[in-house]
């Protein structure tokens, strides 16, 4: 499983790749049924709710159907 920090400016970090990755990196992951969890950085919680909601909601607003 990826581990992903999501940072307080917003930014997402994959441990994996040291990199930082964008909410369309993350629908890729989604798209080749990657496992992945997102953690905030400083406090441990969980996060990958909120973003993928963020991702839903992303795509209902380019005109995808959810």
């Amino acid at each position: 499983m990826r581990l992903l920090k999501k940072y307080p400016n917003r930014r997402i970090y994959d441990t994996q790749t040291r990199q930082f990755v964008t909410l369309s990196d993350i629908r890729q992951m989604i798209n080749e049924r990657e496992e992945f969890q997102v953690l905030h950085s400083k406090s441990g919680n969980d996060m990958t709710r909120s973003v993928l909601i963020q991702i839903i909601t992303e795509m209902e607003a380019e005109g995808h159907e959810s």
